[in-house]
């Protein structure tokens, strides 16, 4: 473990998260009429929850006891959102977002439900070889960057952390994905195909004809 660096990107990727949902959730609300104040207050608000304490230790602290490896796509998904509602400028555009919420929700289930398969095949024991897990992460970042997307950004600062051993797990599998960007992933992933069956539903509705065919009859 990482003494010095562990902390404070636990710090990082729980007070970016709080932030951003007192910011949804203000917005939603209405809670504020100017966004200066509201950003403000909710600033304000996150710096104190992160310090309540919970379980004997800070609630940022506590948090990662159930998730004591939170992955580089997690925290550059919380600030990609965090940031527009702060300086107004997007930036992930839809392609970037869709390949991480994708790369997410498939990684996700294939590392963590696989087992129950009984295939006897471990996928997570190859996050355990060096070579294994930095060809991968290479590949990744590698591909998303040739293709213009920017979360191989997010691939490529996995790759770096990993090669650093700057978290707490030597697994390169956890700096790839963890249970919450998985949980995350898979969530908007079912929401977004729910919508656009809804979508794909109301359009066959609104093609069909409000009138029945005639029937054409032959002598």
């Amino acid at each position: 473990m990482n003494g010095g660096i562990d902390p404070v990107f636990y710090g990082v990727v729980c007070g970016a998260t709080l932030w951003l949902a007192l910011l949804w959730a203000g917005t939603r609300w209405r809670v504020a009429r100017r966004h200066r104040m509201l950003q403000a207050g909710c600033a304000a608000a996150t710096v104190v929850l992160l310090f309540v304490p919970c379980g004997g230790m800070p609630l940022w602290n506590w948090a990662f006891s159930f998730c004591p490896n939170p992955s580089l796509p997690m925290l550059g998904m919380v600030c990609a959102a965090l940031w527009p509602r702060l300086g107004g400028v997007a930036v992930f555009k839809p392609a970037d977002w869709r390949l991480l919420i994708g790369f997410g929700a498939v990684t996700g289930t294939v590392l963590y439900l696989h087992p129950f398969a009984r295939s006897g095949f471990d996928l997570y024991y190859w996050g355990w070889h060096h070579e294994v897990a930095v060809w991968t992460m290479a590949a990744l970042a590698l591909a998303a960057l040739a293709f213009g997307n920017r979360a191989g950004v997010l691939f490529l600062a996995s790759l770096i952390a990993y090669e650093l051993q700057a978290l707490e797990s030597h697994n390169g599998w956890d700096y790839l994905v963890d249970p919450i960007f998985w949980l995350i992933c898979l969530s908007l992933t079912v929401v977004r195909g729910a919508r656009g069956l809804l979508a794909y539903r109301a359009v066959r509705r609104a093609s069909r004809s409000p009138f029945s065919a005639p029937v054409v009859r032959t002598s």
